[in-house]
């Protein structure tokens, strides 16, 4: 695996504003800090990469969201939708009606409830996702391609594990603030 540095650190292993030595382990303090500040730095580059694959794509980035999101998530109610993106049922029936001029959703009855609708990517929609983002795979291979299958294991159980925070995080409703 390759070698990683702690925040801080200068390259003659001096100590660091954190008053650690390049040879003592960060703490765990450290490395929490560490990881929020990459954390949000993974945010900011998520955001940066999906507005980037939506301009290649044609769409804006709303829909390019809402065609992500049926990507990963299959099959959604516009309210699901809706919720999902932070958006007004309005705003998503407008995103589906463009969606579905460029023919990349269909509306179909609702498994499970007549009374609802099902937005769905059509057979052949993720297509678009291989011409947004070229050489992506590519990366992510060669990105990975130091590691062993045991620590890839480990990375996808802590993606697996951030994916669950986030969708509690996601899921907790906060009281309106006062416009």
């Amino acid at each position: 695996m390759a070698e990683t540095s702690t925040r801080g650190e200068s390259a003659s292993g001096s100590a660091s504003a954190g008053g650690h030595h390049r040879d003592d382990p960060p703490s765990r303090a450290d490395l929490y800090m560490a990881l929020q500040t990459d954390g949000q730095q993974l945010a900011v580059g998520l955001v940066r990469l999906l507005h980037r694959m939506s301009e290649r794509s044609g769409m804006n980035p709303t829909d390019f969201q809402c065609y992500t999101l049926l990507r990963v998530s299959g099959s959604m109610t516009p309210g699901e939708i809706a919720d999902s993106l932070c958006l007004s049922t309005g705003s998503v029936t407008g995103v589906i009606d463009r969606m579905e001029a460029h023919g990349l959703v269909e509306r179909a009855p609702h498994p499970l409830d007549r009374r609802k609708v099902a937005v769905r990517l059509v057979e052949g929609a993720e297509h678009l996702s291989t011409h947004t983002a070229p050489g992506m795979r590519e990366a992510m291979t060669t990105m990975h391609e130091d590691y062993s299958s045991e620590e890839l294991a480990v990375i996808v159980d802590w993606l697996d594990r951030v994916n669950g925070a986030l969708d509690q995080l996601v899921s907790q409703r906060s009281p309106r603030r006062p416009g």
